[in-house]
């Protein structure tokens, strides 16, 4: 199905607001909502937007999946401002800490003023510019006429190097969300239903704006269920405990949230995931052991293994680049052992489909030579081009090639016509000449002492593969997990090949992530390197 790109991605709103999709937010609100009532309630925000900041200016919001929360978005974008999106507290983030985060990120943007939940409002303490609440905007204010390019400029969460924000034109969404619509062909009957937080591009594209868009009346009136990231988090069996009662088609998740149902499958109860035919999994590695568990565990719900889609996307592109579409079979193949993966890993590379309705990926070799595909396609460079592209950054040079690729910086190759990412280009890992990619070694390694799902490789202080784990059981003793230290590194030389210089535990919970579930690496780093918050260290000669 070939879909046409709106000019903006208010007419994409302003499309569906005239047909019957709904949306609900649920333990906020008892019944849906109509996507014509919160695009009505959004000329109230948008009159609010323009009395406070002006038409045209820079609001700044961490986003939360909120029904004020989307009328304040939509508000600001019809009031013509550019709507800076900040990400939420990570993990054990001191307050203060987090303060002087969006306090930079607000001074970058140009923001006139702050937007956030009533929650998080106690935690800023005074600020050098407004701080207003979503609830606030819906009072409304007198009436303007809107003028100015309304844009988006997401925040990235930090996962590798310093957070930067990415300006997207509203006509750059559009293009994406419709780009992601064709993909996935939604029709009558079809519903969503998502978890991921909206300060997230992968919440905000993939999981509001792409399941509003699909409202309109040629989508068959998509509905849309809402979940709060802290009701998964807190019980991860609320998700498809939700999807089975709303009886909803699409979701999408990270490969964690996978491993979490996995894990709980057992006291779930009864589900019905007949009608479950689209999980889009993505924003970190893909594990094909996790896929496949993941099928089995929920097969007896009706959940059927051809629903399962990964695909790979970053904000650079608004959002997703490539999908496995739904009904097609998801792929593996050997990682490809000339290029850097660890010799005798048996972890695959996973597919992550192929590009979206006009999106170019090509793969360029260290060598500089460009080529598409081939028999098994050379690892390198994943460049792309694509209308749903950043059109630069904020605080930042954007740097494209020639004919107008962007570099991704990760690595990987294209195998007939689909896209298989190897790992990151800046996380790699030097190690007697050979690249090493941590989810190489994250995805291969097992070990009784290890946490499931709670192990990070990066680089060691002093040169090396250093990896950095959560135990199993808590109250070891010193003695203990020195042992451990010792078994981990026997367990990744015969698993991976690859020798350790330093093998480390810390407490459960506390390796740093970022809101969407990515390892934190650099920060990882940084802490192994000041020897901060371990309960254990081996280094090895």
């Amino acid at each position: 199905m070939t879909v046409r790109a709106a000019v903006s991605m208010l007419d994409l709103l302003e499309d569906s607001a005239a047909g019957r999709g709904t949306v609900h937010f649920p333990g906020n609100e008892p019944e849906p909502t109509s996507i014509g009532a919160l695009w009505a309630a959004s000329e109230q925000a948008a009159r609010w937007i323009a009395a406070q900041a002006g038409t045209g200016g820079v609001v700044a919001a961490v986003l939360t999946n909120t029904r004020d929360c989307v009328t304040t978005l939509f508000g600001a974008w019809r009031a013509g401002c550019t709507v800076a999106s900040l990400p939420l507290p990570a993990r054990g983030m001191v307050a203060q800490v987090y303060a002087d985060q969006l306090t930079r990120f607000c001074a970058a943007a140009g923001a006139q003023m702050l937007v956030v939940d009533s929650a998080h409002r106690s935690l800023l303490g005074e600020t050098p510019f407004p701080v207003h609440t979503f609830d606030e905007a819906q009072a409304g204010g007198p009436a303007a006429s809107f003028d100015g390019e309304a844009a988006l400029v997401q925040f990235t969460s930090g996962s590798v190097g310093t957070p930067k924000g990415i300006y997207l034109t509203l006509e750059a969404v559009a293009a994406n969300v419709t780009a992601i619509l064709a993909a996935l062909e939604p029709g009558v009957g079809d519903g969503s239903c998502s978890w991921l937080p909206l300060s997230h591009d992968m919440g905000l594209i993939g999981q509001l704006l792409s399941p509003l868009a699909a409202g309109a009346a040629r989508f068959g009136h998509h509905r849309l269920t809402l979940m709060k990231p802290d009701t998964f988090m807190a019980n991860p069996r609320s998700w498809l405990r939700t999807c089975s009662n709303t009886q909803s088609t699409i979701t999408v998740a990270p490969n964690f949230a996978l491993e979490l149902a996995v894990r709980t499958s057992k006291r779930i109860g009864s589900l019905d995931l007949s009608r479950l035919r689209t999980i889009i999994v993505g924003s970190e590695t893909v594990r094909a052991d996790t896929l496949v568990r993941f099928a089995d565990a929920y097969a007896p719900s009706g959940f059927r293994p051809l629903a399962l889609c990964p695909g790979y996307g970053l904000a650079e592109a608004t959002l997703a680049v490539t999908i496995v579409r739904p009904h097609e079979p998801w792929r593996s193949i050997p990682r490809p052992a000339d290029h850097g993966a660890p010799e005798g890993t048996s972890a695959p590379l996973v597919s992550n489909g192929p590009p979206l309705e006009g999106v170019e990926v090509r793969v360029t070799p260290s060598g500089g030579s460009v080529e598409r595909d081939g028999p098994v396609g050379p690892v390198g460079r994943v460049e792309l081009r694509s209308p749903g592209q950043l059109s630069r950054y904020v605080g930042a040079d954007l740097r494209l090639t020639p004919d107008g690729y962007f570099v991704t910086g990760d690595i990987g190759m294209m195998h007939e016509g689909e896209l298989f990412v190897v790992g990151r280009g800046d996380e790699a890992i030097v190690v007697a000449g050979r690249n090493l990619y941590p989810a190489d070694i994250e995805t291969a390694v097992q070990h009784e002492s290890i946490r499931r799902g709670s192990i990070a490789a990066v680089a060691a202080p002093d040169g090396g593969l250093a990896v950095v784990v959560e135990p199993s059981v808590p109250n070891l003793s010193t003695a203990e997990l020195e042992a451990a230290c010792r078994g981990i590194r026997t367990a990744v030389a015969s698993q991976t090949g690859c020798p350790v210089a330093t093998v480390a535990f810390v407490p459960r919970g506390s390796l740093p992530k970022t809101p969407s579930g990515k390892l934190r690496r650099l920060a990882i780093s940084r802490s192994l390197a000041a020897d901060e918050g371990l309960l254990a260290r081996v280094d090895f000669g």
